[in-house]
C-alpha cells in the first residue's frame, strides 16, 4: 500500500515554506476590469433572457460535445506523460497510470479547494515516487512556466489575428486597445521566456545558485516572499533542464495545448451560433480565456467564465445568454468533468476531502 510511506515525504523537512501570497492580486484586478466591462454591457440591455439561454443549450450537438470530453480526458493523460518526463532526472518514475491518478486527484482538489489545491498533485506524486515534496513542487513550478509560455504564444497570435481581422471592429473601446497593442508585446514576452528556459541548460549549478541569489538584492518584503520560490526554482532547474528532455517537454506542452484548443473547437462546433469560428479564432479565444482561468474560486470557478463571456460578446457578437451558456459548459467540461473520477480515485487511495484540505495547510 502506498500509504505506508506517507510520512516520509510529507514531513516538515521536505516541505517548503509558503510559496507566496495566496491571492493572485494582478489576476483579480484583470478580472474586475473585465467584470466592469460586462456590467456596463449588461445594464444597457433589457435583461437576461432565460428562454434564449435554454434554447442555446438545447441546440448542443452531442457528437461534438462527446469529442470535447474525449479531448479533455486526453489532456489529463498528456499532463501525466509530461510530468513523467520532467521527473526522470530524479530517479525511477511511477507508471503513467499512477501519475494520471495523481493528476485527476490534483485537479479535483483545485475545483474543490481553489488554487490552494495545486499543492495536492505534487504532494501525491512525491509520495508515490518517494521523492521530496519540494522537488515535486519545483517540477510543478516549471510545468507552470512551460504552460504560461504556450498560453502567451496563443495569446499573442490570437491578438495579432484579431487585430488583422474584422472581428476587432465589434469590440468595445477597452478590448480594442488591448488587442491593438498586446499581440506583439505578448509574442516578445513569450520569446524572452523561451530564451530564458533554454539558456538554463548552459548554466552550471553554481551559476544557477547565483541567479537565484539575485532575490536577496530585492527589498526584504519582496525577498521574503520569493525565497521559497527561488529555492524550488533551483531544484526544478536541475531536474527539468536536461538538454535531452527539454525539447521533449516543450513539445508535449505544445501538443497539450493543441488538445486543449481542440476542446474549445469541438465545443464551438457543437453550437450553431459559434460554428462559424475559424481555427485562428479558436486559438485567440484559448489565449484570452486562459488568463482568466488564473482566478479559481473553490467549487465555483471564476475568471474563466467571465473572460469567456467577455470575449464571445465583445469580440464575436454573441448575446449574453448565448455566451453564458457556452462559458458554463466550457467550464463544466474543462474543470468539473474530472471531479467524479477524481473523488472516486481519491477514495480508492484512502484520501478524504479533509485530508486534501490539510495537505494545503501543511505546506504553509
Amino acid at each position: 500500500m502506498i500509504s505506508s510511506h506517507v510520512g516520509t515525504n510529507s514531513s516538515k523537512s521536505s516541505r517548503p515554506a509558503a510559496t507566496g501570497p495566496k491571492i493572485p492580486w494582478v489576476a483579480l484586478l484583470v478580472l474586475l476590469v473585465v467584470g466592469f466591462i460586462l456590467y456596463r454591457a449588461a445594464t444597457g440591455s433589457e435583461g437576461f433572457d432565460w428562454g434564449r439561454f435554454s434554447s442555446t443549450l438545447k441546440s448542443l450537438d452531442p457528437k461534438f460535445a462527446a469529442l470535447a470530453i474525449l479531448f479533455i480526458i486526453l489532456s489529463y493523460f498528456g499532463r501525466a506523460i509530461r510530468w513523467e518526463i520532467m521527473i526522470r532526472p530524479l530517479g525511477p518514475t511511477p507508471s503513467i497510470w499512477r501519475l494520471f491518478v495523481g493528476t485527476a486527484i490534483g485537479f479535483t482538489a483545485i475545483v474543490l479547494l481553489g488554487r490552494p489545491g495545486e499543492f495536492v498533485r505534487p504532494w501525491w506524486i512525491g509520495r508515490e515516487s518517494k521523492t521530496a515534496f519540494s522537488s515535486q513542487l519545483a517540477v510543478w513550478l516549471f510545468e507552470r512556466i512551460y504552460d504560461l509560455l504556450v498560453v502567451i504564444l496563443f495569446f499573442g497570435y490570437g491578438l495579432i489575428h484579431l487585430a488583422r481581422s474584422g472581428v476587432i471592429a465589434k469590440a468595445g473601446p477597452e478590448l480594442r486597445l488591448v488587442v491593438a497593442s498586446g499581440g506583439t508585446l505578448a509574442l516578445i514576452g513569450a520569446g524572452l521566456c523561451l530564451v530564458f528556459i533554454f539558456a538554463l541548460r548552459f548554466l552550471n549549478e553554481s551559476q544557477r545558485a547565483s541567479l537565484v541569489g539575485l532575490v536577496e538584492r530585492l527589498p526584504e518584503v519582496v525577498a521574503s516572499r520569493l525565497r521559497p520560490l527561488a529555492a524550488n526554482f533551483l531544484v526544478g532547474a536541475a531536474a527539468c533542464c536536461d538538454p535531452r528532455l527539454q525539447w521533449l517537454v516543450f513539445l508535449y506542452t505544445f501538443v497539450e495545448w493543441v488538445v486543449i484548443a481542440g476542446v474549445y473547437w469541438a465545443l464551438f462546433q457543437a453550437f450553431p451560433v459559434t460554428r462559424m469560428l475559424t481555427v485562428e479564432d479558436v486559438i485567440a479565444v484559448v489565449g484570452l480565456v486562459s488568463f482568466g482561468a488564473v482566478v479559481q474560486l473553490p467549487g465555483i470557478g471564476g475568471g474563466m467564465q467571465v473572460a469567456a463571456i467577455a470575449v464571445l460578446t465583445q469580440l464575436f457578437g454573441l448575446g449574453f445568454e448565448e455566451a453564458s451558456s457556452l462559458a458554463i459548459l466550457l467550464w463544466v467540461i474543462s474543470f468539473t468533468l474530472i471531479v467524479p473520477l477524481g473523488i472516486a480515485l481519491a477514495l480508492r487511495e484512502g484520501l478524504s476531502f479533509t485530508k486534501l484540505r490539510d495537505i494545503e495547510k501543511e505546506s504553509d
